[in-house]
């Protein structure tokens, strides 16, 4: 074990080592990381945020107290509508939730299918006794059996009526279910700094793989509903060895998202090493994500064999093939006067060279598939109901950060400032504190102040309330 251990190094020094360094440094995103486009995304700590605005200096320190009594108070307030969100989201979301363990209820023991199906049944036997007496007595007739019999056709298709649609009842229900959980999933995801990616976007990456991805057969009719969210457009950083450089570790730059959460529904069940039902919604989350490897996020996506792998397959296997004719033709002779023994010799080599290159095809199939599971198990982050409570945290913590941030610029701003203004203000805070420029989102910013009576406006520009005035 010690032998072991002393050959373990991070830097790949060991086969261990190799393969926990290439595992780990897959998603590396840089301080520095370079980003192509200005979102709303705050990358900031709400405590870190409100510590860096204390320190710039252009608050006096007598105000100190009272800025951060402020943030605080915020923060409550926050809180409260965070947790409404929790509420709402656990709400609608048990329903359709695959993960859930819960029962549905059984019906209303005062009425229901089941009572009506036990009220038939009872009325069926009861028939089945008067007619047994009317047979005995020598009275039974034909014609009434006959209207009998008729009488509970109707009743078994007025049954089955009610639960065709009782049936139709259920899946409107569901429907109905599933697009409430989008509508609050979309505004729990804006409010998180989240964009939507675009069905055009998702669809120029199918079939597409980066030189880290794996070529995938995508059929986006699968789903009835799919919903794709991205934060975090930036450059990241990927390792490869090659071989022109002596098989030596290199960085690449490509453009990925930090963030991608995946909500669908399918239209039929899905068969395979993933079953998922068609009643519920499904959402991932995933991390350090190529743009041009988004189609690998999405269920019943088969690997695609590239023509590469085409010829590592058929050339080896042809190759042995023909090398295995000409040594059984220069003992041609030997084998004319058995011409049985020569066919079967034939027929076998044709076999074998099929079944080598069927095998070779699934071995190179299984390794692409071994590569994508092992991408997806380093970049999963969570699915289901925990990405919504945690996409609700990361939402507390954004809209919690511009608050703060647009509190500060009216506090220490000389006169009431406009919306202009004010959004101004707070991004170059922003880009001086983190380095990235920021699309502050004002509108709501102002929106939730106006709320909490934080601060009120003369129609053109807006100033701070009292801290007593919060609430």
């Amino acid at each position: 074990m010690n032998g072991l251990l002393s050959g373990f190094t991070i830097e790949g020094g060991s086969t261990v080592g190799r393969s926990f360094f290439n595992a780990t440094t897959d998603g590396m995103i840089q301080d520095d990381a370079g980003h192509w486009s200005i979102e709303p995304y705050i990358p900031l700590k709400t405590d870190k945020l409100a510590d860096y605005l204390v320190q710039r200096g252009d608050l006096s320190e007598s105000l100190h107290a009272t800025f951060r009594q402020r943030c605080d108070i915020i923060d409550r307030l926050h809180h409260e509508r965070t947790g409404a969100y929790h509420r709402q989201f656990t709400s609608l979301y048990a329903s359709v939730d695959p993960d859930s363990d819960c029962k549905p209820l059984l019906p209303d023991s005062g009425g229901g299918l089941r009572d009506a199906f036990q009220n038939i049944t009872r009325m069926t036997e009861d028939d089945q006794t008067l007619s047994t007496q009317l047979a005995a007595s020598g009275s039974f007739k034909h014609t009434s059996a006959a209207g009998e019999t008729g009488r509970d056709d109707f009743d078994l298709a007025e049954l089955g009526t009610e639960k065709d649609a009782s049936v139709e009842q259920g899946q409107t229900e569901t429907r109905e279910s599933m697009q409430r959980v989008i509508d609050l999933f979309g505004q729990i995801m804006d409010d998180a700094g989240y964009k939507k990616v675009e069905r055009a976007d998702i669809e120029k990456c199918v079939g597409v793989a980066s030189q880290w991805g794996v070529p995938l057969h995508v059929d986006l009719d699968l789903f009835e509903q799919l919903v794709v969210y991205a934060r975090g457009d930036i450059m990241g950083t990927r390792f490869q060895r090659r071989l022109r450089k002596m098989y030596r570790m290199e960085a690449f730059e490509i453009p990925v998202y930090q963030r991608m959460v995946v909500a669908f529904r399918l239209k039929s069940e899905l068969q395979g090493d993933e079953a998922l039902s068609t009643d519920k919604m499904h959402l991932r989350m995933f991390k350090n994500i190529p743009k041009e490897d988004v189609d690998t996020l999405l269920p019943g996506a088969r690997v695609r064999i590239s023509g590469l792998d085409h010829v590592k397959i058929i050339v080896p296997s042809l190759g042995g093939f023909l090398m295995s004719l000409r040594k059984i033709a220069q003992y041609a002779i030997l084998f004319a006067v058995i011409a049985l023994h020569w066919s079967l010799i034939l027929v076998g080599l044709l076999i074998g060279y099929l079944i080598k290159s069927t095998l070779g095809y699934f071995e190179a199939k299984k390794k692409r598939e071994l590569k994508l599971t092992r991408n997806l198990y380093f970049q999963k982050l969570d699915t289901n109901a925990g990405v919504g409570h945690r996409i609700i945290q990361q939402a507390h913590r954004q809209r919690t950060c511009e608050l703060v941030v647009a509190c500060y610029a009216m506090q220490t701003a000389d006169e009431p400032l406009s919306a202009r203004r004010l959004r101004r203000r707070c991004e170059r805070i922003l880009r001086e504190a983190v380095g990235v420029e920021i699309d502050f989102q004002i509108e709501r910013v102002l929106r939730s102040l106006q709320e909490f009576n934080g601060a009120v406006s003369d129609g053109k520009r807006w100033r701070l309330t009292p801290l007593e005035s919060l609430s």
